[in-house]
């Protein structure tokens, strides 16, 4: 691939060939803002072919470093970069090699758990998501936390209120709380499955009550619970694209994510973007996207906060925090929907890019 003379910082692009997830995603919106408002001469360093697993750590490790220019810098904004390069900036979005080490296969883990803290000692610049994140990669690496820079997330501006599509689902009436999540023990729907069945079997929910749960899950999966499979108040809509997700946060009443470790959690971000109000855990860095609690006595201009906040290691909290916003009426739920729209406002990727350029002017 042909670089850019006058070029001094290229993008380490091998994520482009990659299925898109949140750090992709992180790397797409960033890398292509740096290059249109920021960084105009940014090169790009990319595989001649995809490559993927360990060939393409093979290609990042050795192929890389000879294609960048002497004396350049690389940014590589997803989790890894090259050893042999230490003018450069990472960005590492969470801990969970560490912390989570059951969501991961023993090679992934072996491997992260190598590279990252040589990446870190030889990089002049980390960087990662949230607070929560730095604070943990801080505790893992063995570094200063003020030696890795936050740069936040945000979402694409196709995240809007929207009008949504007419429902088609022959039970359309009843309220819809929507998830978003896969089969990571980390995404946590185990216990928001009990629990919103414990509501179902008590007659705690209203008439047509739904849980809609996006993503790799399944019914079989969750073979433990018997009460899962075919229940009519849970829909499994399966991986769905962009705009159909964006249909679902705009059709749901609320949004509920029951996680127990996120780098950042987009899925919350999203769904504030969408004007729907969000059921929250309050661990890790969720607490940072979702921002203060919300308070249905508070004022109603959206001061009060943008997430209802629950435990989600307790069954009894997530159906408490259910039923709590189920009984909302339609004037109590309005502030919610003003200070979602409000606090999704506040993270934008044109301030993310900026820090970055930051931090990349600096090596």
């Amino acid at each position: 691939m042909s670089l850019p003379a006058a070029s001094n910082i290229h993008l380490n692009a091998r994520f482009k060939s990659r299925p898109v997830t949140g750090v992709e995603r992180f790397a797409w919106e960033v890398g292509a803002r740096l290059a249109t408002h920021h960084l105009p001469d940014l090169g790009e360093i990319a595989p001649e072919q995809p490559v993927q697993g360990l060939k393409g750590h093979a290609w990042e490790q050795f192929q890389l470093p000879r294609q960048l220019p002497r004396g350049a810098a690389l940014f590589s904004p997803c989790n890894t970069g090259p050893i042999a390069v230490t003018r450069q900036l990472v960005v590492i979005h969470d801990a969970a090699v560490w912390d989570c080490p059951d969501g991961f296969s023993t090679t992934f883990r072996h491997l992260y758990r190598q590279l990252l803290p040589r990446l870190a000692r030889r990089s002049r610049a980390i960087a990662t998501v949230s607070e929560f994140s730095r604070q943990r990669l801080a505790h893992w690496l063995q570094l200063p936390a003020e030696r890795i820079a936050v740069l936040g997330n945000a979402v694409g501006p196709e995240f809007t209120p929207g009008d949504p599509a007419p429902p088609t689902d022959a039970k359309a009436g009843g309220p819809v709380l929507l998830c978003v999540g896969s089969l990571d023990p980390r995404k946590n729907l185990n216990r928001l499955l009990r629990a919103w069945l414990d509501l179902h079997a008590a007659g705690r929910l209203p008439d047509g009550a739904r849980l809609h749960l996006v993503g790799g899950a399944n019914p079989r999966s969750f073979a433990a619970l018997d009460r899962v499979e075919d229940h009519d108040s849970i829909r499994w809509l399966g991986r769905l694209s962009d705009r159909d997700l964006i249909d679902q946060y705009r059709r749901a009443d609320a949004f509920i994510f029951p996680s127990l470790y996120e780098g950042f959690g987009l899925p919350p971000l999203e769904a504030m973007a969408c004007g729907c109000p969000v059921l929250l855990s309050h661990r890790a860095s969720l607490p940072e996207v979702g921002g203060p609690a919300h308070d249905p006595a508070g004022p109603a201009n959206g001061t009060s906060g943008a997430a209802l906040y629950f435990d989600p290691e307790s069954e009894a909290d997530i159906a408490r925090a259910i039923e709590r916003f189920l009984s909302l009426g339609p004037d109590q739920r309005a502030p919610l929907r003003t200070a979602a729209l409000a606090r999704a406002a506040t993270f934008r990727w044109e301030t993310v890019a900026a820090r970055t350029a930051e931090v990349l002017e600096r090596i």
